[in-house]
C-alpha cells in the first residue's frame, strides 16, 4: 500500500452501508487496509464486487461468485479468490513472534523450527494456522491443540507442506504453500 488515504478515498465508490463501517475505524492504517482490499477486489473482479461478513467475521462476496480470503500486514494487503474455499495469511518478518511460539507451536511441531531461521519458520507455522483458521471458519480454536503442520522444511524461499485440523470430531488435511517476498511471509491454500 503506497497510496495515501486521500488517494484511496477518492478512488473508491462506497456501497450502501460501507461508509458507516469505514468511518467507525479509529486509525488511518485500518482505513487504508479496508479501502485497499476493496480497490484491489474491484480491479480483480468489478466495481460491483461487494464484501460481506459472516457472524464469525469471515468475508464472503455478496454475489457468491468466488470464495474469498483477505490478509494484511504492515504496508501490504492480499486477497485470494477461488471457486472453492480458500485461505491466505501474510506476516511481516518480526522477532516478536519468538515470544509467542509456546502459544501456537505444539511440542511435536518444534522440530519444524529451522535453527538457521527460527523467525521465518515460526512465522510460516503461525501463518499456516491462520490460513487453516480462515479456510475452515472454526470457532474456539486453540492454535497449538487443534491446528497442526507436518512435512514442513523451511530452508528455501518457497515450498509446500500439510496443514491439519482436528477439533470436536472434525478432521481435515490441506496442502499449504508458502513463499518469502522481501520481509513478508505468505501462506495460502
Amino acid at each position: 500500500m503506497t497510496e495515501s488515504l486521500a488517494e484511496l478515498e477518492s478512488a473508491y465508490v462506497f456501497k450502501r452501508g460501507e461508509y458507516e463501517v469505514y468511518s467507525s475505524f479509529r486509525n488511518d492504517k485500518r482505513r487504508r487496509e479496508w479501502l485497499t482490499v476493496r480497490l484491489l477486489l474491484s480491479h480483480l473482479l468489478s466495481a460491483d464486487a461487494h464484501i460481506c461478513y459472516r457472524e464469525s467475521g469471515k468475508p464472503y462476496l455478496k454475489d457468491n461468485s468466488y470464495c474469498i480470503s483477505i490478509t494484511h500486514t504492515i504496508g501490504y494487503v492480499g486477497v485470494r479468490l477461488a471457486s472453492q474455499p480458500v485461505g491466505i495469511d501474510m506476516e511481516y518478518r518480526s522477532e516478536r513472534v519468538l515470544r509467542l511460539i509456546p502459544r501456537f507451536v505444539s511440542e511435536g511441531e518444534s522440530k519444524f523450527l529451522n535453527p538457521q531461521d527460527i523467525v521465518g519458520s515460526a512465522l510460516v507455522i503461525w501463518s499456516a494456522k491462520e490460513t487453516l483458521f480462515k479456510l475452515f471458519d472454526i470457532s474456539d480454536v486453540d492454535f497449538s491443540e487443534h491446528l497442526f503442520v507436518s512435512g514442513l522444511n523451511v530452508k528455501s524461499p518457497s515450498g509446500s507442506f500439510w496443514g491439519h485440523v482436528c477439533k470436536d470430531g472434525f478432521q481435515a488435511k490441506v496442502r499449504l504453500h508458502y513463499f518469502f517476498q522481501d520481509n513478508i511471509i505468505v501462506v495460502y491454500c
